[in-house]
């Protein structure tokens, strides 16, 4: 019976394969310019996102799903085009010129500080923050430049001057060879995620990590080489303390730790992803609790202006552009608010140039820097059944800038009074410039029960898919936003940053 059951699954999966069809295409405007984050749906529950090139792929599903496709963007006419009819190729949108709704001229014109506080004051109510089970797609760039780096071991116990002097020319050589270097990588992750109260569980289907390892210049990559380096000067049957000036890091490491533990063990970890997640959504989900974003929280900073109106998904919005007064504001933007309910449907902010979030200084003291900047979110929110506004897509992308000037110290820690003190002791020199962009796009969101809640057993790991080049057959029959062209071309070419 348990046979029979699983030939007819894979039977009727097999046949609802054949049924879909997946198509290519490009969304552009009528001077041929990429539409970006545009709509293309079938019925209500399947769509996908065009990328920031304009690009998507689409997996069609059965005709009883829905008779045409409906492709529709901020500012431009909504196209519908017969199931039958929809081959993907390149697809114009013609701009829209809105009509100002009747209730709208018959209704008291408020300010944009009006509207904006409006906005605030029901957003706790109507943005939704917890109690969904929703099926996410997340993809994370990070694009990196080693600015400088120097590493060298100024102390080696048990260690001739001459051995000392090789190794520290080989450290040298491979220092050398990473200052200046670039490289970018990408991983995407697609999955359920669901949110009762503050209890959150992730079930991640398939992961893909794009990284080419040759290239790594992460931090775990060149800790891994300077480690491998170092390897032979210490005792590998002893244990280790480990001081970073006055600071100790551990008191009794043993050298398998060091040298042969994983140190991407967060990779294939769903607690990672849950993390992941929920830092990447404060942004978006929370918005009116982020005490970063200054034109929401300390609105006397900014100067707003009801630019007009459009249409979102059906709904009237107005359009309030919003710009610095004092020199202590940090972004300009626009934000489409809801006309009726005032919930915010549309956010688009960016970082004036010269202005930063988080800002560490301690490199005198601490031989610490860092700063976080260049951050630029574009948001869009939609109803559930609910009524309820959820994140539908959120792309965020942000500066880092790194700097640590540190001493290491390893110390032998002797098992009696007759065992050699050893002491192996590094100065390194670190700073790294990152730029961080992360995509996430809900494809269904529904409202979660506790007792579904319950039900839903959560996985602790999963296995992602490594790849040094980019394969197009990866996500095959997934509706995901269409990989942008760094991607295509990601390990194909040796000019690659």
């Amino acid at each position: 019976m348990k046979t029979l059951f699983s030939f007819l699954v894979a039977f009727f999966c097999a046949i609802s394969c054949l049924q879909a069809q997946s198509v290519s295409g490009k969304v552009v405007d009528q001077q041929e310019q990429p539409v970006p984050f545009a709509t293309v749906q079938a019925g209500a529950r399947y769509g996908v996102i065009t990328n920031i090139e304009g690009e998507f792929t689409f997996n069609i599903p059965d005709e009883s799903i829905s008779d045409s496709i409906t492709i529709s963007c901020l500012g431009f006419e909504t196209l519908e085009i017969a199931l039958g009819d929809f081959s993907g190729g390149t697809i114009v949108l013609r701009e829209k010129v809105t009509e100002l709704d009747e209730v709208l001229v018959s209704n008291k014109q408020l300010t944009p500080e009006e509207i904006v506080g409006a906005m605030m004051e029901v957003a706790p109510e109507l943005h939704q923050v917890s109690d969904f089970s929703e099926v996410f797609f997340m993809r994370n760039q990070e694009n990196q430049r080693l600015m400088d780096f120097s590493f060298e071991v100024d102390k080696a116990s048990k260690t001739s001057r001459s051995d000392l002097r090789t190794l520290n020319s080989e450290v040298e050589a491979l220092t050398q060879s990473l200052v200046g270097r670039r490289f970018n990588f990408f991983t995407e992750y697609y999955g359920d995620h669901l949110r009762l109260n503050d209890s959150v569980k992730v079930n991640v289907e398939r992961s893909v990590i794009l990284k080419d390892k040759k290239r790594d210049i992460s931090s775990e990559e060149i800790t891994k080489k300077l480690i491998n380096t170092i390897r032979p000067y210490l005792d590998t049957a002893a244990t280790y303390k480990v001081k970073t000036g006055l600071i100790k890091v551990e008191d009794s490491l043993k050298t398998d730790e060091i040298f042969e533990q994983d140190l991407d063990s967060t990779k294939g970890k769903t607690r990672y992803v849950k993390s992941m997640l929920r830092w990447k959504l404060k942004d978006h989900q929370s918005f009116y609790k982020n005490e970063d974003l200054d034109f929401l929280q300390k609105r006397n900073r900014y100067t707003y202006a009801l630019e007009g109106y459009s249409n979102i998904d059906g709904e009237s919005v107005y359009i309030i552009a919003f710009s610095p007064k004092r020199g202590s504001a940090m972004f300009l933007g626009k934000m489409y608010i809801n006309v009726f309910d005032f919930g915010l449907m549309r956010m688009e902010y960016e970082m004036q140039e010269g202005e930063h979030l988080q800002n560490i200084n301690l490199k005198l003291l601490l031989g610490i820097k860092y700063r976080e900047d260049r951050v630029k979110v574009m948001a869009d929110y939609r109803k559930n059944e609910d009524g309820k506004y959820y994140l539908k897509f959120g792309r965020k992308s942000s500066g880092m800038y790194a700097y640590i000037s540190r001493p290491l110290k390893f110390i032998k820690n002797r098992e009696d009074r007759s065992d050699n003190r050893q002491v192996f002791k590094i100065d390194f020199m670190f700073e790294l410039d990152n730029v961080s962009t992360s995509e996430i796009y809900i494809a269904e969101n529904n409202p979660v029960s506790p007792e579904t809640f319950k039900a839903v057993e959560e996985q602790e790991r999963f296995q992602p898919l490594e790849i040094e080049v980019y394969d197009p057959g990866i996500w095959e029959g997934y509706n995901i936003i269409a990989p942008i062209e760094a991607i295509r071309n990601y390990g194909n070419s040796a000019k690659e940053l």
